[in-house]
């Protein structure tokens, strides 16, 4: 589902890409939907791979509810495991900006306007090995931007000074850290590099590895100009940035640049509220986050449209709110609120299931609120919030399926992240019942899998996350 919007500007193609063939990457087919993958609650994404691996801060349950404030703990999300990342010695805070198909992450220890060394971090069997990138001589402080697919990471090197004196570098393992202005690249900071290596900065864009591929961005639209703003970069050089308005606002709004043309695909502003562009993909599909609102824009010039609109409705009630990266498999990494709280997906692109099928068709959800009896105005440890859960499965057909295990979990507007499962009765109902901590505002019901032989849960309708306020 598409939304009308007035034609985007583009302007003439000013600068072919260098080998590029003038041929159109086929787009993925625009889904009926996308539905929920559930990552993690309380929890922020900042990059994913081609094989769905997610790396972003996340804080643990610790079953605590509202009494306490769990460590956040930066993280990488592979499979159904939960990897939290090692620190590097002398230096506090990490912070990660992108993982590479092979788990890689790269990123940075230190805090911004403080002492920071790029880092990478290396996977070693269930865990990671944290390498610190160091610095270009002459320079004390490093940041990480992205890292490529062969290992290659590019970042910025500076002085403490101001101004401060920095330069582009690349590191490789076997290399280690190199100037980049020094082989002939501009000496401006990479902004986003592509999982082949190609690299976008805020005037110019290349590739790794041949300094004669160096391509100026063109000028802007009139009325806008370019500024170092959240982008990406694709392996052909296309991108998705937010230009600056000239306007006394200075707003920002999304474009694609394309075959060297930009194009505006979204015609709200941004000020102070949250914005951000997740990846561009090889035929030119990206994501981003305009307004607080997650949107997608199919290439080679499709304008942006909310993910809300695509989101399946068996979440009913639910939003999409950050729109992160989507990797070449279709699936994107987002923000959905579920009851009252924004929770880490993918977004998984799905089509109605014709046969073979089973569906939650309905989702009965109950919370109530079990006070101290000897304190029963207040939220003491001895009160408690229990909640019950009766999920109906049937076919296609509507006939009840019996023997389907139903896995789904209990969440609430902190941290708590209840995994349970059940097996539907003959009626094909599977029951749940949950106890957790008072105060913690609204508890939530999301189905996750239903399981029976090589029958397929479609998520694209039913009924699949419910919520309520604990009475």
């Amino acid at each position: 589902m598409s939304f009308k919007a007035p034609i985007p500007v583009v302007l003439a193609v000013l600068i072919a890409a260098p080998g590029s063939s003038g041929g159109e990457t086929d787009s993925l087919a625009v889904p009926t939907s996308y539905v929920v993958d559930f990552v993690a609650p309380a929890s922020f994404g900042v990059a994913m791979n081609s094989a769905g691996d997610v790396t972003g801060t996340s804080y643990l349950d610790t079953g605590c509810g509202s009494t306490c404030l769990p460590p956040l703990e930066t993280v990488v999300w592979r499979g159904a495991k939960r990897i939290v990342l090692p620190p590097v010695p002398g230096l506090s805070g990490i912070t990660v900006r992108s993982i590479n198909a092979h788990g890689w992450v790269a990123g940075f220890a230190g805090f911004p306007n403080t002492l920071t060394h790029a880092v990478v971090w290396k996977p070693s069997g269930d865990t990671y090995q944290a390498i610190d990138l160091g610095t270009l001589p002459g320079t004390t402080r490093s940041t990480a931007a992205a890292i490529d697919d062969k290992g290659r990471v590019v970042g910025w090197s500076t002085t403490a000074s101001f101004p401060p004196n920095g330069s582009p570098f690349l590191w490789t393992e076997a290399g280690g850290m190199e100037d980049l202005s020094a082989q002939g690249f501009p000496d401006d900071m990479p902004l986003a590099m592509s999982p082949g290596g190609a690299v976008a900065t805020q005037f110019t864009w290349y590739r790794l590895g041949d300094p004669g591929s160096i391509v100026p961005m063109p000028p802007p639209p009139q009325g806008f100009v370019i500024g170092g703003e959240s982008t990406a970069i694709n392996d052909a050089g296309d991108q998705a940035r937010f230009l600056i308005s000239t306007g006394t606002q200075n707003l920002r709004y999304l474009f694609r640049f394309h075959e060297g043309s930009w194009q505006q695909v979204s015609f709200t502003g941004n000020g102070s509220v949250p914005y951000g562009v997740g990846s561009i993909t090889a035929a030119g599909d990206f994501t981003a986050t305009v307004v607080g609102t997650a949107m997608i824009a199919y290439g080679p010039d499709g304008l942006a449209q909310p993910l809300s609109g695509l989101l399946s409705p068996a979440y009913p009630g639910s939003s999409v709110t950050r729109g992160g990266p989507m990797n070449e498999a279709g699936q994107i990494l987002a923000s959905v609120m579920i009851g009252q709280s924004p929770r880490l997906v993918r977004l998984l692109p799905q089509e109605p299931c014709i046969s073979g099928c089973m569906r939650s068709s309905a989702l009965n959800f109950r919370a109530v609120f079990v006070p101290d009896p000897a304190d029963p105005e207040h939220c003491t440890p001895q009160a408690s919030d229990r909640a019950s859960a009766a999920v109906t499965i049937t076919s296609e057909t509507g006939a009840p399926v019996s023997g389907a295990v139903v896995r789904g979990r209990f969440l609430d507007d902190y941290w708590t992240n209840r995994s349970v499962s059940a097996m539907t009765n003959v009626n094909g109902v599977a029951s749940f019942r949950f106890q957790g901590p008072a105060c913690v505002g609204a508890i939530a019901f999301l189905v996750d899998r239903v399981e029976k032989d090589a029958l397929v849960l479609d998520k694209t309708v039913g009924i699949l996350a419910r919520a309520a306020v604990p009475q």
